[in-house]
């Protein structure tokens, strides 16, 4: 099992208690599978995984990892 820091920001945070938390999830898990896991695999949130922006979505997870979930934003 690895240890991943998971926040989420704006109207996203809801879906975690205070928006962020350290889970749990198995060796082997992918960026991508992480986010479905919590219904973000969708293409339209900004993600930050150590501080690199919009990394590949079958990147590997390990043990430390942090991960950042933004909706991306739009206006004029």
């Amino acid at each position: 099992m690895l240890s991943v820091s998971l926040k989420l920001s704006g109207g996203l945070a809801k879906q975690l208690p205070g928006g962020a938390a350290i889970i749990e999830v198995d060796n082997g898990t992918t960026l991508g599978g992480l986010l479905a896991k919590y219904g973000l695999d969708a293409r339209y949130y900004v993600v930050v995984l150590n501080n690199a922006v919009a990394p590949s979505r079958t990147t590997a997870l390990s043990d430390g990892d942090r991960v950042v979930v933004h909706p991306q934003m739009a206006g004029g």
